[in-house]
């Protein structure tokens, strides 16, 4: 059981790295990787919302301002909802293969319990 909670911990603070302790070093890396790309996605849009567009949208139904101030804020919340979603899913992963590993061991290789 502490091993399963120290993976989760690995993967609360680096995603992926829960895996890669838990001897997954293809899934973890695949993990470290989406969280970095979908991180890199959220850092290159925030600013062009920014710089791009005032706070407050003048009053206007022109569809460019749509375009233009709502749309990219869209992408930047669904963009963080989602690595939010990842980020946990990342850690019940983690937690959650230790158990699949141990009833796995406990069956042993042919799936019939080991004495």
């Amino acid at each position: 059981m502490k091993r399963s909670f120290l993976a989760g911990a690995l993967s609360l603070v680096i995603p992926g790295l829960g895996q890669i302790y838990r001897g997954r070093a293809a899934r973890g890396g695949a993990i470290l990787a989406a969280a970095i790309i979908i991180g890199n996605l959220n850092i290159i849009i925030l600013p062009l919302i920014s710089l791009a567009n005032p706070v407050i949208p003048p009053p206007t139904t022109d569809v460019r301002v749509v375009w233009a101030y709502y749309i990219p804020r869209i992408v930047h919340d669904v963009v963080s909802m989602w690595s939010i979603v990842f980020w946990l899913w990342a850690v019940v992963d983690a937690f959650r293969g230790w158990r699949d590993g141990d009833q796995a061991a406990e069956r042993g290789c042919d799936g019939f319990p080991t004495r």
